[in-house]
C-alpha cells in the first residue's frame, strides 16, 4: 500500500486498502480516522486522504518471534493461556498441507509489553504422530517450540499483513471495544523440506 512504499503525500483509496487488507469498510475508514488523530494521514472532505510523509511498518516490530530480529528498544514477550491439541480442524489442516495423521498443537498467548496486554497471539503447530509424546509446554514461542520441543530447523517464513474486527476475546483480554480495528500478523514456518510447520498470528490494536 502506499504507506508501506517509502513515498510520502500520496493518495490512499480505501477500496484498494480494501482489497489489499481484506478488510471491511468500516474497519479501514476507523483505521484511517486513528491514523489522522496520529498525525499520519491527513483527511478533507474535497481532496480526500492522503498520506502525510513516508511511513514504513517493520514486519519483524510487530512479529512476537524474537529470532527474526527487531528493535532493541521494543520490549515484548508472550504469556501463555492455552496449550491444547486439536482434532481435525479442516481450516488448520489445509492451511498447514498436513498429511492425514498428523496433529495440531494449538497454543494461546498474550502479547505483552511490560505488564500492558498489546495482542492475542495464536499458533498452530503441526505435529508429526511420533513428536506428540514426551512434549514439555512451556514454550509460547512456535519457532523455538518447535526447535527445542521437535527437533525442527525452520528455514523458510511466509508473513501475511492485514486488518480485522475486535471480536469479545479481544475485549476482554486485551480491553479493545468491541469492533475496533486491529492489525493482525500471520507468520507461516516452513522446515527445509517445505513443509509448513506451523501458523502465527498474532492481533494487536497498537502498531508496536
Amino acid at each position: 500500500s502506499p504507506l508501506q512504499n517509502g513515498l510520502g503525500d500520496r493518495f490512499l483509496v480505501e477500496g484498494e486498502l480494501i482489497d489489499a487488507l481484506s478488510a471491511s469498510r468500516n474497519t479501514v475508514r476507523a483505521v484511517l480516522q486513528q491514523l489522522a488523530k496520529d498525525g499520519l494521514v491527513t483527511r478533507s472532505p474535497k481532496r480526500g486522504t492522503r498520506s502525510a510523509a513516508a511511513v514504513k511498518l517493520r514486519i519483524n516490530q510487530l512479529s512476537p518471534v524474537r529470532e527474526f530480529g527487531g528493535d532493541a528498544s521494543i520490549r515484548t514477550e508472550l504469556k501463555t493461556l492455552e496449550y491444547r491439541t486439536l482434532g481435525g480442524l479442516r481450516l488448520v489442516r489445509e492451511r498447514l498441507r498436513l498429511p492425514p495423521d498428523w496433529t495440531v498443537l494449538m497454543i494461546e498467548s498474550l502479547l505483552m509489553q511490560d505488564t500492558q496486554p498489546l495482542g492475542i497471539s495464536v499458533s498452530y503447530i503441526a505435529m508429526h504422530p511420533d513428536q506428540s509424546r514426551d512434549l514439555e509446554f512451556n514454550e509460547p514461542d512456535p519457532l523455538l517450540f518447535l526447535e527445542r520441543q521437535l527437533d525442527v530447523k525452520i528455514t523458510g517464513s511466509r508473513t501475511t499483513i492485514g486488518a480485522t474486527a475486535a471480536d469479545e476475546q479481544s475485549v476482554a483480554l486485551v480491553g479493545v471495544v468491541l469492533g475496533a480495528p486491529m492489525i493482525f500478523l500471520e507468520d507461516i514456518l516452513e522446515d527445509a523440506s517445505g513443509q509448513p510447520r506451523a501458523s502465527s498470528r498474532t492481533s494487536s490494536n497498537q502498531i508496536i
